[in-house]
């Protein structure tokens, strides 16, 4: 029954995030938006050589990372995985763990596992819960890796630079989130209903949404649960969104990033591939 897997409806206040800009296109050029102080500061480059942008994929364009993609087929990936840019592999599914169902995320924290049809590995504490540190261990527990951030953003545009996985307008259905079960008198859900008439928004288990894949084949980057990035900056940055982010059509976008320890945070998995 999926009444069981109601979990953690509790987390809502943690996607709340009050901010005078929203996001770098409201800051002049040469700033970026601050999505914790919700200020414009100066930004940094994303990178100086093609390597701050991760082992393989990518390119280093006046300070920024861009796909260097090569053919299709240049590295082979597991079954649970699928290749992205012909350059390393990504988990199909969100991490799991080895014991969670479909209607319980399970207990075993002895490695991630890359499923459909379960409940997510996440948490509400970033501390015990999850963070870079409990994610990588369960990754590399694996034989595989924490995603970069670059490699997690170019997962989730495609190379056609989308600012959803599914598109470049937010659509409340396709992938879990807080709009996602809202009606207002009768209306099926529209952006935003959720501040309109409420929703009965919940987790739910992995490949639920059979239209919010990316073009490579990767189920819910979007929505469902945060997924913590591999980053060396003392961070821990939260791609995706979540299912009970109050304003789901920003923080489910390919471009958002969260450092402002959200809720129902998750994690998924990449590998280099063997190279053909």
């Amino acid at each position: 029954m999926r009444a069981s897997i109601l979990l953690g409806l509790s987390f809502l206040a943690g996607c709340v995030v009050k901010e005078h800009c929203f996001e770098d296109d409201d800051c002049p050029p040469g700033q970026d938006c601050d999505l914790v102080l919700g200020v414009c500061v100066t930004s940094e480059p994303e990178c100086v050589v093609a390597s701050d942008c991760g082992e393989v994929g990518f390119a280093c364009e006046d300070g920024v990372c861009v796909p260097d993609c090569e053919p299709q087929g240049t590295v082979i990936c597991a079954s649970d995985q699928v290749e992205v840019c012909g350059a390393f592999c990504m988990d199909t599914w969100e991490a799991s763990r080895p014991d969670a169902t479909d209607t319980h995320p399970g207990t075993d924290g002895s490695m991630a596992t890359s499923r459909p049809d379960v409940i997510p590995w996440f948490s509400a504490d970033a501390i015990e819960g999850m963070n870079q540190t409990i994610a990588r261990a369960a990754c590399e527990a694996a034989g595989r890796r924490l995603c970069t951030t670059a490699e997690w953003k170019l997962a989730c545009t495609g190379l056609d630079g989308l600012v959803y996985p599914y598109g470049d307008a937010y659509d409340p259905v396709l992938c879990n989130g807080i709009d996602t079960y809202c009606t207002c008198d009768g209306q099926d859900p529209y952006p935003h209903c959720y501040h309109d008439c409420g929703a009965s928004f919940h987790v739910m288990p992995t490949q639920s949404f059979p239209e919010c894949e990316t073009a490579w084949g990767a189920w819910d980057v979007s929505g469902n649960v945060w997924e913590v990035v591999a980053t060396d900056d003392g961070l821990d940055h939260y791609r995706g969104g979540a299912y009970n982010c109050v304003d789901s059509e920003r923080n489910t976008r390919c471009d958002y990033d969260a450092t402002w320890n959200p809720s129902a945070k998750g994690f998924r998995c990449c590998s280099d591939g063997e190279i053909r």
